[in-house]
């Protein structure tokens, strides 16, 4: 089992965090007089036609937001697990963005309540503008890195470290709506002693609705994963989410997320979320 010092990852984390703020403000100034290009300009007014809280829920914008959220889960044999988390994107271009979310828990799955943090993801993604069969839409294509903070032994973390590829197509089919088709492939290169290596796949479906009526958006995002080491076995979950804007740039949104009580999954019975939002 790997040994981890709770203050050593905390001045990790906030060095990680460091960073990235340092270097999306060195980015920010060293861009603000550039001229955009026709291609990146196309992207910059399909963000805006988009609508600020509904872009920020699709993977595929390119939108600057952070998200800071609480989630619960039902789990089996009526354990829980609360969930923190930070969650954001900063569009360094409107052809690049870096996606981070730093997540904490608190679970009793081992009898006893258990706390830490339990993963930091980085998901760079690269953004290019459109139109198969008509239809504006954004290739994106990126990897994401998963870094496991908790203890596997207590439930907090999975006990392994991934790279995910990723690949994606997001439809703007109306101004309205957006359909997200998108595929990423799990693989694990650092694993604890008594815990199996990941080979995944994961498909997933988002569909994402504006709502002007509530200065607000509805999304369902149906999440597919089939597990290469347990005979391709496949399982599934969908999250709905239901939110609106309160100022330009404020949000809150709600959420229902249905597991194994609806689906097929180990990870969950059901649980919900509260989130507030703020783009920028």
């Amino acid at each position: 089992m790997r040994s981890r010092e709770f203050g050593s990852k905390c001045v990790v984390v906030l060095a990680i965090k460091a960073l990235a703020i340092v270097s999306t403000f060195a980015v920010a100034d060293a861009a603000e007089d550039e001229p955009l290009s026709e291609e990146e300009q196309t992207l910059e007014d399909y963000t805006e036609m988009e609508g600020a809280g509904a872009a920020a829920s699709d993977p595929t914008a390119s939108v600057n937001f952070q998200d800071i959220r609480y989630r619960y889960f039902d789990l089996e044999d009526g354990d829980h697990r609360n969930s923190f988390e930070a969650e954001g994107s900063y569009a360094f271009t409107p052809r690049f963005k870096l996606t981070h979310k730093l997540v904490g828990v608190e679970t009793d799955v081992t009898g006893e309540s258990e706390a830490d943090f339990s993963e930091l993801s980085l998901k760079p993604i690269f953004l290019t503008p459109m139109e198969p069969f008509g239809i504006k839409a954004r290739l994106a294509l990126g990897f994401e890195w998963l870094k496991d903070l908790g203890e596997s032994s207590e439930g907090t973390g999975s006990g392994t470290d991934q790279i995910a590829p990723l690949a994606g197509v997001g439809w703007l089919p109306t101004e309205q709506d957006f359909v997200i088709t998108l595929v990423q492939y799990f693989h694990s290169y650092d694993e604890d002693s008594r815990v199996d290596e990941v080979r995944r796949t994961g498909p997933r479906l988002i569909y994402i609705r504006k709502l002007p009526a509530i200065k607000g958006w509805a999304r369902a995002d149906f999440k597919g994963l089939i597990d290469h080491e347990d005979d391709n076995d496949f399982t599934q979950t969908l999250e709905l989410q239901l939110g609106t804007m309160i100022t330009q740039s404020i949000g809150i949104y709600g959420e229902l997320l249905l597991g194994d009580s609806v689906l097929d999954t180990d990870a969950y019975d059901m649980g919900g979320g509260v989130a507030l939002r703020i783009v920028y």
